[in-house]
């Protein structure tokens, strides 16, 4: 059954199993939304063109065309709002023909906004997706395949946005997926290219300290924050952070937080305090542990592995402990393996 002759089905009368299942659900979520199959109604949105990820990606992006497919496309990079920021395209016409059906900067492309569509999909499942032709839940974006890919900045692990790739329905084959990974790839080497030697330091202290068991980690200067999901979601923001730490000052050891948390605080560079700080938080709560003995001896163990940087042999060696001892105290307090 044609593509189109699906979606019309599903609209009129809810008729599933025929799409993709990703696709179907991201109808199904489309239509709950109240999105609107056959408006273009899309409301312009601020963003800021000058972003880290379209100062590399104007850069790299004209200079791969080898990764396009088809006689005409467009590549556009996309903040994590989900809106158009910068675009190129191999072909005006591509361009002129875009324009026309509202794809092009200023635009949010979000499912409860637009509907199904390259750019919303990939946010919603959070992954690269593709969208062929009629799969769009907007009528006019039917005569396009759009696959996007979400770019990750290799320095501080946040996203940064996406890059799309936008062919004509009828030129999409098996390498418009290729194309949209092979360009996130290049612009997040380019990116990690750009990294400066600061936020290398950053880097490298927090990947070290994510490894320790049983600890969530995030790792900030005057600037920056790398941060890993979990506890550090209800955190303070950036600046909050960094001015306790200087309150503390640079021989603190331990940051308070008002929830009652206490990080555990290391140096990104020892003796070098505007290098940064790393602050480190159990994801076992003291609490789980019934006697408190053991609530003390699982909190200096976790203190050494941290000081340690999760060296066992080293910490076992501090500890005074054997090192077979030392995994049997980790796995029974659930600091990890």
């Amino acid at each position: 059954m044609p593509a189109s002759d699906v979606w019309q089905q599903f609209l009129e009368a809810d008729r599933r199993g025929a799409a993709r299942p990703e696709i179907e659900e991201s109808w199904v979520r489309s239509r709950q939304s109240g999105v609107d199959p056959e408006r273009l109604d899309l409301a312009p949105a601020e963003f800021d063109p000058e972003t880290l990820l379209v100062a590399v990606g104007s850069r790299v992006i004209p200079g791969t065309a080898d990764l396009l497919v088809g006689d005409a496309a467009s590549v556009a990079l996309v903040d994590p709002r989900g809106t158009l920021t910068w675009r190129w395209e191999s072909d005006p016409a591509l361009r002129g023909a875009l324009q026309q059906v509202e794809v092009e900067p200023g635009h949010r492309y979000v499912e409860d906004g637009v509907g199904t569509c390259g750019v919303g999909l990939s946010m919603a499942v959070r992954s690269a997706s593709m969208v062929v032709g009629a799969e769009h839940y907007k009528q006019a974006w039917h005569p396009y395949t759009c696959a996007t890919a979400p770019i990750i900045d290799p320095t501080t692990r946040l996203l940064l946005g996406s890059v799309n790739v936008c062919c004509r329905a009828e030129h999409t084959n098996r390498f418009v997926m290729a194309a949209v990974v092979a360009f996130a790839e290049r612009l997040r080497s380019a990116l990690r290219d750009a990294a400066t030697p600061r936020q290398r330091r950053l880097v490298d202290a927090h990947m070290t300290f994510r490894s320790l068991p049983g600890t969530t980690v995030i790792t900030l200067d005057g600037e920056i924050m790398i941060s890993d999901s979990g506890p550090t979601a209800t955190l303070p923001d950036r600046a909050t952070l960094w001015s306790m730490l200087r309150e503390a000052g640079p021989s603190a050891s331990h940051l308070p937080l008002a929830d009652g948390r206490v990080a555990t605080v290391r140096p990104v560079t020892p003796g070098r305090f505007e290098d940064g700080r790393v602050l480190i938080f159990s994801a076992t709560s003291s609490a789980e542990h019934e006697n408190p003995l053991q609530n003390a001896e699982a909190e200096i163990i976790r203190e050494v592995l941290a000081a340690c940087r999760g060296n066992k042999t080293a910490a076992a060696h501090r500890l005074g402990m054997a090192r077979g001892t030392l995994y049997k105290r980790i796995r029974r307090y659930g600091l990890g393996d």
